[in-house]
């Protein structure tokens, strides 16, 4: 595995001891084998909190109980819950790696809860929204539309996520099989089914890949213009722009096509155990996150289309 560099640090002049926070990155992502993606996300939370203990004229080594809290009612009103959680839980790690390396006796993260989550429901797009997008991108007929139909179909189809395509090679496919090969988080790998009609844009999509002028020893499946790997930020822009070209008008993202894909799924009358293996979630309870969209399209169809509900609707109307 190649050695990530964590980025370079400059502790705020005010800290006259410094965080061990580059020793702290290099350890999750070579022993941990955290993603670049969370060693820059547990890099910002910490540097933050370097910089709160700072203006407090105190060091990391000092921190306790108290001042974890302050710094978490510092947070209120500025960020969601979600976010401060997020925090808390970089802060977390990070002490309990300074009480495992013997550089403290305790963990003042420890007895501090957590903000208690808002349950909101994920952002999809409607199965005809879906349907519309994957058509309309599917008409295409030069390299770059038979690239973007293959990749959302196999975005959607598979509900992965941005990270988990872009890392897609082409041997990673099992064509006879309908099958794909995903490297998840944490560097999980499971075997996630396909439909046919994912696997007939990656069928149109073979005859454009060369067009891209790929080296001939590149194993990544979705190219970019210079014939590279295609990053997630492109994923985001090629959705962004194939969704208006559709008709789309709403604010859309990568991880969306995964929550409809999951919801979809549901709708159909699939098993949330089942969906859960396929998403490669740990938790049941993160896959039942789709049970709250699911009813909420059940009771919009049924106040669409119940005649008493309609009545009732009307009635609201005229008063």
């Amino acid at each position: 595995m190649d050695r990530i560099s964590p980025p370079s640090l400059s502790p705020p002049p005010s800290v006259s001891s410094s965080f061990p926070i580059e020793e702290y990155i290099e350890h999750i992502v070579l022993v941990r084998r955290a993603s670049p993606h969370t060693a820059r996300a547990y890099t910002r939370d910490l540097v933050e909190f370097e910089k709160f203990v700072g203006e407090l004229g105190t060091t990391w080594d000092r921190v306790d109980t108290p001042q974890v809290r302050s710094y978490l009612h510092a947070l209120y009103g500025r960020l969601g819950s979600s976010s401060i959680t997020r925090k808390l839980s970089s802060l977390r790690s990070f002490f309990r790696w300074t009480v495992a390396t013997e550089r403290l006796a305790s963990n003042p993260c420890e007895g501090v809860r957590s903000p208690k989550a808002g349950k909101r429901a994920p952002k999809i797009l409607q199965a005809e929204e879906m349907d519309r997008l994957l058509t309309e991108t599917g008409k295409g007929q030069d390299h770059y539309a038979r690239r973007d139909a293959a990749l959302l179909e196999v975005l959607y189809g598979g509900g992965l996520r941005v990270a988990e395509v872009v890392r897609l090679d082409m041997n990673d496919l099992d064509r006879s099989q309908q099958l794909v090969h995903v490297r998840g988080k944490g560097r999980k790998e499971r075997i996630v089914p396909l439909g046919k009609p994912a696997f007939d844009a990656l069928e149109r999509y073979d005859g454009a890949r060369p067009t891209f002028g790929p080296d001939p020893d590149e194993p990544a499946l979705f190219l970019n213009r210079f014939g590279g790997r295609l990053s997630d930020r492109s994923v985001r822009n090629v959705l962004n722009r194939r969704h208006r070209e559709s008709g789309g008008w709403q604010p859309v993202h990568p991880h969306m096509l995964r929550h409809s894909c999951a919801t979809h799924l549901l709708d159909e009358g699939a098993e949330l155990r089942h969906i859960q293996e396929f998403l490669g979630h740990e938790s049941l309870a993160t896959t039942q996150r789709y049970t709250q969209v699911s009813i909420e399209q059940i009771m919009r169809k049924y106040d669409e289309a119940h005649p008493r509900a309609r009545q009732n609707s009307r009635g609201k109307q005229e008063k």
